[in-house]
């Protein structure tokens, strides 16, 4: 069989999933294997959550909170053993082209992301823009431990959600089709559904969800690894979560299922602001776009470069 010419070479982070080792359709098993796993350690995180504390309808506490980002960090252990062990990829190439995380520009832009998310936040405030919910109603009663799941997992979340969604499903498909605009926006379509928002519903909601899936997807393919996704919705979950403990609106921010118009403009519009910032940040620092190690880990010789899973 001929060799496509353009798969020759250096690749771009969507097509790293892809190799001579293990047949095309593993990445649709690979799907489903971390989706299974998902599954289960949700099933027995929430049920020893539930066994232990229930929360009153509506409300989510501290601990309910920790539960929940527990059951999503879990993400990012099962997309890197599947695409390791299963796809046969070399190990580090979901975070990276290089390899590896590179938390020097992570730093840089989380540092971005936090700084333009207070600003927004300013924005809110000062120019009376709904948020979700009845609006503030006092300190929660658990805040400080809110605050500090928040501090402490809200992170690892973020980052759980973009190994899946913005990593394995993202290569997955960009194993399939050589378009990286294809591959873009079929994830972020699976994205927003799975945060279970349908735009006949809340097209508001639907708007705000498809516009951040759809710049960290773009971000990662200008970028060439997670960092500036993973930075972004850190960055968003954690402002979003002390603001909520500050306000007693923890249940309404994870439980939202609408959202008011306002909202949704500016968030799009930090959204787009941080995708532009991040480019620049990007370009600045020189991060490499294309990948130069091998593709695929053989058994005979070992894990090979990359071998660091972040």
């Amino acid at each position: 069989m001929a060799v496509d010419p353009r798969d020759a070479g250096p690749q771009p982070y969507h097509r790293l999933l892809r190799n001579d080792i293990t047949p095309r359709g593993y990445v649709f098993l690979g799907a489903l294997t971390v989706l299974v796993g998902w599954f289960v350690a949700s099933l027995v995180i929430l049920t020893i959550q539930q066994s232990i504390r229930t929360d009153p309808k509506g409300t989510v506490s501290w601990f309910g909170l920790l539960a929940t980002n527990l059951s999503l960090i879990v993400l990012i252990p099962l997309t890197m053993v599947v695409a390791a062990k299963l796809n046969r990829q070399t190990p580090g190439l979901l975070s990276s082209v290089i390899g590896t995380l590179r938390w020097r520009p992570l730093a840089v832009f989380g540092a971005a992301a936090v700084l333009l998310e207070l600003v927004m936040l300013g924005v809110i405030q000062l120019g009376g823009v709904d948020v979700l919910g009845d609006g503030p109603d006092g300190v929660a009663s658990d805040a400080a431990a809110v605050i500090a799941v928040t501090l402490l997992t809200s992170t690892f979340q973020a980052a759980g959600e973009e190994y899946f969604f913005r990593g394995y499903l993202l290569q997955a498909v960009g194993a399939l089709v050589r378009s990286s605009l294809i591959a873009v926006l079929v994830t972020t379509v699976l994205f927003t559904m799975a945060h279970g928002i349908w735009p006949w519903e809340s097209p508001a909601l639907f708007l705000d969800r498809f516009a951040f899936g759809l710049v960290a997807g773009l971000l990662v393919i200008r970028t060439g690894g997670l960092e500036a996704s993973i930075a972004a919705h850190a960055a968003n979950n954690v402002i979003t979560f002390v603001y909520a403990a500050l306000t007693d609106t923890v249940g309404d921010s994870l439980g939202a299922t609408d959202a008011p118009w306002s909202l949704v403009a500016v968030d799009v519009v930090k959204f787009a602001a941080f995708g532009a910032i991040a480019l620049l940040l990007a370009r600045k620092q020189g991060l490499a776009t294309r990948c130069d190690l091998p593709l695929a880990s053989h058994p005979a010789l070992g894990s090979g470069p990359g071998k660091r899973l972040v």
